[in-house]
C-alpha cells in the first residue's frame, strides 16, 4: 500500500524584498501599528532596497552598512532608520530570509533634542497673520490654540472627532486607536479654546456626521500633518517669522506649561509619553529659566537674606 505524499504546508520565505515588505507590514499591522507608521516602514524600507537591488541575498549587510554610513547623516536620520531596519530584519530572521539579522551591532547613536522655543508674541503674530473669516482659518486658528492648550500630536488632534470633544467640561479623549502610544488619555484645553471649539463645530454643515473630523478640510475629508505644517510654513512667513512646524506647539506647549509651575509627572500624562523619562527628554529649558530657577531655589540665597533698605530723608 502506497504511502500519500507529504506535502509541506508550512509558509515558505519571501522570495523577493516586495513580498518581505509586505509581509512585514502585514504583521506590524496586526499588532496594532499607525498607518503612519506604516508608511514610514514602507518609505524606508523600498529607499533602501531600491538603492541597494542586490541587498535582498547574502550582501545584505555590506548593502545595510554602506547605507547606514552615507557621508553627512544625521544622529536622527541615522536612528530613524535603525528603528525601522531593526524590526524588518527580526522580522525576516524570524521568517528564514536570513540567519542572522544584517542590524547586529548597530547601535543608536546619541542626539541632542532640538530646542524649539518661540516667544509668545511669536505665536501671536503667527494668529493674527491667519484671522478666522472663513472656515479654513477658523480651523487653522482653532487648532493653533487646541495644540498649544493640551500639546496633543498633530496626527492625534486631526482625527479628533465632534464626539471625543466636551466643550461643556472642557476637555478632549484622545482615543487609543489614534494616540501614537496607542494608549487612550483624556487632555483638558481653556474656556478660550472652547469657545472657538464651539464656533467651529457649529459652522459645520448638518450632512457631516461624527466621522468627520472636527478639524477637516473645506471638503469633509481628513487633513493630514504634512498639509498643516505646509499652511504653518506659509503663515509664518507672512507673520514673518523664520519657520514653524506644527510640531513646535506640542513642544511649546510642554515649555510654557513647566513654566507657569506644571509638574513633569502630570505633563507626562497629558502629552502622552510612556515613562518620566521621555519627558525629561523632551523638555529643554533655556538658560534663562535654569538661571531663574537656581535663584528661586538656591540653599545659600536663603543663607542671606536680602536686607530691606531703610528710607532716609527725601
Amino acid at each position: 500500500m502506497k504511502r500519500a505524499p507529504i506535502i509541506d504546508i508550512r509558509q515558505q520565505p519571501p522570495r523577493t524584498w516586495e513580498e518581505g515588505v509586505e509581509r512585514f507590514l502585514s504583521w506590524k499591522k496586526s499588532q496594532g501599528a499607525a498607518k503612519s507608521s506604516l508608511h514610514g516602514y514602507s518609505v524606508v524600507l523600498t529607499a533602501f532596497f531600491k538603492r541597494f537591488p542586490s541587498a535582498w541575498s547574502s550582501t545584505c549587510r555590506e548593502c545595510l552598512l554602506q547605507h547606514m554610513a552615507q557621508d553627512g547623516i544625521a544622529p536622527a536620520t541615522y536612528n530613524a532608520r535603525l528603528k525601522t531596519f531593526r524590526p524588518f530584519f527580526s522580522f525576516c530572521v524570524s521568517e528564514g530570509v536570513f540567519s542572522s539579522s544584517p542590524c547586529e551591532g548597530l547601535k543608536y547613536r546619541k542626539d541632542s533634542p532640538r530646542i524649539v522655543d518661540h516667544p509668545m508674541e511669536d505665536i501671536r503674530k503667527l494668529l493674527d497673520s491667519i484671522g478666522t473669516k472663513t472656515f479654513a482659518t477658523l480651523r487653522n486658528t482653532t487648532l493653533i490654540l487646541f495644540s498649544l492648550d493640551t500639546g496633543t500630536r498633530p496626527n492625534e488632534a486631526l482625527q479628533l472627532r465632534p464626539s471625543d470633544v466636551d466643550t461643556r467640561t472642557r476637555k478632549a479623549f484622545i482615543r487609543p486607536a489614534t494616540a501614537k502610544t496607542r494608549q487612550g488619555r483624556t487632555v483638558y484645553f481653556s474656556e478660550h479654546t472652547a469657545a472657538f471649539l464651539i464656533h467651529l463645530i457649529e459652522v459645520r454643515p448638518e450632512e457631516w456626521d461624527n466621522e468627520t473630523p472636527i478639524f477637516c478640510t473645506v471638503f469633509g475629508d481628513r487633513w493630514s500633518s504634512q498639509e498643516w505644517t505646509i499652511a504653518l510654513a506659509k503663515y509664518a512667513k507672512k507673520a514673518g517669522l523664520k519657520r514653524f512646524s506644527a510640531y513646535d506647539l506640542r513642544h511649546q506647549h510642554a515649555l510654557e506649561s513647566l513654566r507657569n509651575g506644571m509638574d513633569v509627572f502630570s505633563l507626562q500624562r497629558g502629552m502622552g509619553h510612556a515613562n518620566i523619562s521621555m519627558t525629561q527628554r523632551y523638555i529643554a529649558l533655556s538658560s534663562d529659566d535654569l538661571r531663574k530657577a537656581h535663584e528661586k531655589a538656591s540653599p545659600v540665597q536663603t543663607l542671606f537674606p536680602e536686607k530691606k533698605k531703610r528710607m532716609g530723608k527725601i
